[in-house]
């Protein structure tokens, strides 16, 4: 074997080295370790305490191990003495040390929990679906899907709910886990201290589609924030063309309209996403697809081609309208 083979290979084996911590935890820099609000920053900070406390831990652990096979190779060794340092090692390491390091955390805990946020300058209502989120807003009051908006430099708390099974409401930049339970009312407050887009998704296993049960959260400037309110309370836009209209009424005849709301529509159903703005989202199904015409309309057809396993039946329509059925749904900005 050349000496170029095994300087690549020694180059390889310390680079799979140095990234395995980082692969094996789950967390990148858009994440945990990068917080951009208040409730993050005290994870994050938690985080590293923990993370050098257990170094320290480790790398005395390490010390006290070798120092323990040097001793071993001494002839002259004093049993009684031996023995001795044994039992202080067990009482130190392991009653001792133990006790002092849970006591240092529980407190350091105590005082994180203590540096959390707890306003509620804005109040939305978080509600999980298998296999979709739903928000709602109380002034003015409406409901949207899949995207929350919140002004930055504010207490937001969010009132958490689940509609079917246990959900875990996460936005790893902005807070903490907290789950969410069927009969149960828990509470989180996010506080963004810049605006940005943030990734939000269920840490909590709900079945077959819980990977793609992903939301986004949108912190504007207040200003923005309150325009976002005005647009979000109004009612959708009426069909402006021919195609728009005869979406409009395919929609209307069809089972979509006894599952989806549409504001301002004979369209009252619960059973899935609210749709009056749903053309202002980025994104299909909960982080599925982008919402564009392609994905739009295998979306319609049947969204489990898409989506497996989601509650969303295919809908039966006639090929010719499918192409009036999505512009009407494109036009809901």
């Amino acid at each position: 074997m050349g000496a170029g083979i095994r300087v690549r290979q020694r180059r390889v084996r310390l680079t799979v080295l140095l990234a395995s911590p980082a692969l094996l935890s789950g967390c990148s820099l858009s994440g945990t370790l990068a917080p951009r609000g208040i409730s993050a920053d005290v994870a994050n900070g938690m985080w590293w305490f923990m993370f050098w406390l257990s170094a320290a831990i480790f790398a005395g652990w390490a010390a006290l191990f070798f120092y323990g096979l040097l001793r071993r190779q001494r002839p002259d060794a004093d049993p009684d003495r031996e023995a001795r340092l044994h039992r202080r090692f067990i009482i130190g390491g392991g009653i001792v040390l133990p006790l002092a390091v849970f006591g240092v955390l529980f407190f350091y805990d105590l005082a994180a929990l203590n540096a959390q946020p707890d306003g509620d300058d804005v109040v939305i209502d978080a509600t999980g679906y298998q296999y979709w989120w739903e928000f709602g807003y109380t002034d003015p009051e409406f409901i949207t899907a899949n995207e929350m908006y919140i002004p930055t430099g504010t207490d937001v708390r969010v009132r958490l709910h689940a509609e079917d099974v246990i959900h875990s409401f996460w936005v790893p930049q902005l807070s903490g886990k907290r789950d969410m339970v069927p009969g149960e009312v828990n509470e989180l407050t996010l506080h963004a201290r810049e605006p940005g887009r943030y990734l939000g998704e269920c840490a909590e296993f709900c079945g077959l589609q819980h990977t793609h049960m992903r939301f986004e959260v949108f912190a504007v400037p207040p200003d923005e924030y309150t325009a976002w309110l005005e647009r979000m309370s109004q009612p959708a836009a009426e069909p402006q063309t021919a195609a728009e209209q005869a979406g409009f009424d395919a929609f209307m005849g069809s089972s979509c309209a006894s599952c989806h709301t549409i504001r301002g529509t004979p369209a009252n159903g619960r059973e899935g996403p609210e749709l009056t703005h749903f053309a202002a989202r980025r994104l299909l199904g909960a982080g599925a697809a982008p919402n564009d015409r392609g994905h739009l309309s295998g979306w319609v057809v049947n969204a489990q081609n898409l989506k497996p396993g989601n509650p969303m039946p295919p809908v039966e329509i006639n090929a010719a309208g499918l192409p009036d059925l999505v512009t009407y749904l494109e036009s809901l900005e």
